[in-house]
């Protein structure tokens, strides 16, 4: 006679006592009409050391995952790529500085030079404001790379 399956149920414990503490009485239903199931659940007890395997699950068959060589370009700013490859490959923060500022306050253009990696990259294309130097000046130095298109 297997003693995992013909148990007798259980009459003390944390939850008989917080059903009772709720008012339930044994051979009661459960729930708000006592409607619920006077038996408890039989359960199957496993007793070896297999584990669970689901049906169509194959070991054999799984691939492992490939990590992509290359960053998603898609919609970010190019300082911010520059920033987040400078930290993947440690060459530490890449360093903007303004190489030219030139032309009357109210129309003045610059160049900003990156330096990554002891490398510096400056662009030869004047832009209207700095943040857009810095863009340019990033992207330069990205295209130099071969990380994008030129």
């Amino acid at each position: 006679m297997d003693t995992l399956t013909s148990t007798r149920p259980v009459d003390s414990g944390m939850g008989m006592h917080l059903l009772q503490k709720m008012g339930w009485r044994p051979g009661e239903g459960l729930g708000k009409d006592k409607s619920g199931a006077l038996q408890p659940l039989l359960l199957e007890v496993k007793n070896d050391r297999k584990g669970l395997v689901a049906g169509n699950e194959n070991s054999k068959a799984r691939k492992p995952m490939k990590r992509p060589l290359r960053m998603s370009l898609d919609g970010k700013h190019p300082v911010s790529i520059l920033g987040e490859i400078a930290a993947k490959r440690k060459w530490g923060v890449p360093q903007f500085d303004v190489a030219m500022e030139q032309g009357p306050g109210h129309a003045k253009l610059f160049i900003y030079k990156v330096r990554v990696n002891g490398m510096e990259y400056q662009p030869a294309i004047a832009s209207n404001t700095k943040k857009e130097a810095k863009s340019v000046a990033a992207k330069f130095c990205l295209q130099q790379m071969g990380i994008l298109p030129t």
